[in-house]
C-alpha cells in the first residue's frame, strides 16, 4: 500500500505514529474526505473487497464505498502503520423498527495502549467521525453530534442522540471475523431486495458544519432542515463539489 498516496487522499501531512492522536487524526480525515456511496450497487457493478481494488476505487480514483470498502481499506492502512485491530460485525438497528436484521455491518475494533477504541466510517449519514472507547455510558460529542455505547444482548449497542433523545444504530461483539467473512454480507447488500442499498441511491459524509446527505435526487444541506430536490446536471454539480467525485454517469445511475 502507497500510504503517502493515501495521506494525500486524506488531505494529510502528518508522519503517522503509533497512538491515539494519529488514529483520531486519520479517522476524522477519512470521514471527512471519503463519502459514504452505494453508486456501485445501483449500478449493479461487482464490488471486490481485496486491498487493490478498494485502494483504487477509493484513494487512486477518488471514490466513496460502503462499510465493507471504507472499513477493509482503513483497517489496511491502520495496521501498516503497526496498530492492532480486530475485524468485528455488527446488526444494524437504525430505521427498522425493531424488525430482526441480520448481521451484514461491518465495525473494527483497535487496541491501543492497554484500551479498546470502537472504529467505524461506513455507517452512513449517522456514523462515527472519531474513534469512541469501548466503555459503557460514556457522551461522545463529535461536530453537533453525540454518541455512546450501552449495554447490549449481543454486548454494545451504537447509540445518537437525535433532538435530545438517544437513537439505536446497530449493536455488535466482539468476537473477530476474517475478511472472508464479509464476503457473504457483501452479497446481500449488493443483491438482496430487502438490502437498503439496492433500494436508495446514498452518498453522505459529514462536514465540521454538520452532515451532507444525497438520498436518492434530494440533497440535505449540513445542519440544516432545508431539503433539495435536484436535477441529473445539478446532481453532477454536488457530487463534484460537496462530495469530490467526478466519475458518476447520472442517467446511467437513475435508469436514464
Amino acid at each position: 500500500m502507497n500510504i503517502d498516496e493515501y495521506l494525500q487522499r486524506l488531505r494529510l501531512t502528518i508522519t503517522p505514529t503509533n497512538d491515539l492522536d494519529t488514529l483520531t487524526t486519520l479517522h476524522r480525515a477519512h470521514a471527512f474526505t471519503v463519502p459514504f456511496e452505494n453508486f456501485n450497487v445501483q449500478l449493479k457493478r461487482p464490488i471486490p473487497l481485496d486491498t487493490d481494488s478498494l485502494f483504487k476505487k477509493l484513494v487512486t480514483e477518488k471514490r466513496g464505498g460502503y462499510c465493507y470498502e471504507l472499513n477493509i481499506l482503513f483497517a489496511a492502512l491502520l495496521e501498516e502503520l503497526g496498530f492492532e485491530v480486530t475485524h468485528l460485525i455488527g446488526r444494524p438497528l437504525y430505521g427498522y423498527n425493531n424488525v430482526l436484521r441480520p448481521k451484514t455491518h461491518m465495525i473494527l475494533k483497535v487496541s491501543l495502549e492497554g484500551k479498546d477504541y470502537l472504529c467505524d466510517l461506513g455507517f452512513g449519514g449517522k456514523g462515527l467521525i472519531e474513534p469512541i472507547e469501548l466503555s459503557y455510558d460514556i457522551e461522545h460529542e463529535q461536530f453537533g453530534d453525540t454518541f455512546k455505547l450501552i449495554p447490549h444482548t449481543e454486548g454494545f449497542e451504537l447509540q445518537s442522540k437525535l433532538y435530545e433523545e438517544w437513537i439505536s444504530l446497530y449493536s455488535f461483539d466482539l468476537h473477530s471475523q476474517d475478511l472472508i467473512d464479509y464476503e457473504l454480507a457483501n452479497f446481500y447488500n449488493l443483491h438482496s431486495p430487502n438490502s437498503r442499498f439496492t433500494q436508495q441511491v446514498i452518498c453522505a459524509m459529514p462536514t465540521e458544519q454538520g452532515r451532507m446527505l444525497l438520498l436518492d435526487k434530494t440533497f440535505k444541506h449540513p445542519r440544516e432542515d432545508k431539503i433539495d430536490d435536484i436535477t441529473d446536471e445539478t446532481y453532477d454539480e454536488i457530487l463534484k463539489e460537496k462530495f469530490g467525485i467526478e466519475k458518476i454517469n447520472v442517467k446511467e445511475l437513475f435508469g436514464g
